[in-house]
């Protein structure tokens, strides 16, 4: 597994759920995902951005008590609060490209582990942030699709400068 980037067509397909009778291991995934991750320095990553065809990605929890890296097989976001904040979001499929993104404070979702133990968590703050990016992954949404077309241009202007490109 490796890390894609923008434009690679899969970051802009829905994957298909994660079938715990396949052939992949889901421990093995999770390992080899939160790897390439923290290689990358990234909080989050969803299968699709390793060329991988199956709904899951891994998260580094910021705001939850226990810190460790975990996968989230078959997420599902059940609540979101309507209270919003708009921040900075970056993604590892776009290098250097930073992005303010407006997305709910608070959700409740749930998930399968890699055990297949159905679980359901509260998120807040970065922590959901992370959550709703990689699950737009998932969908086949990438952070640029929800700012408008004129702000993207602006980001990407200033992306290409610091990748040391001027086109």
């Amino acid at each position: 597994m490796k890390l894609i980037e923008f434009p690679n067509e899969i970051l802009k397909q829905k994957m298909p759920d994660f079938d715990f009778y396949s052939e992949t291991d889901p421990v093995k995934l999770e390992k080899e995902m939160i790897d390439i991750m923290h290689q990358s320095n990234g909080i989050g990553l969803s299968a699709n951005q390793v060329g991988f065809r199956g709904r899951v990605f891994v998260m580094q929890p910021q705001i939850l008590d226990n810190k460790t890296p975990f996968a989230l097989f078959n997420p599902i976001l059940l609540e979101q609060s309507k209270e919003e904040s708009l921040n900075e979001e970056g993604c590892l499929s776009f290098p250097n490209l930073f992005l303010e993104v407006k997305r709910s404070k608070k959700i409740k979702v749930q998930y399968v582990d890699k055990h297949q133990n159905t679980c359901i968590i509260e998120l807040t703050d970065i922590d959901a942030r992370c959550f709703l990016h990689e699950l737009d992954h998932l969908n086949g949404i990438c952070f640029t699709d929800k700012i408008s077309q004129l702000r993207l241009a602006l980001a990407l202007k200033k992306q290409r400068k610091k990748n040391g490109r001027t086109k």
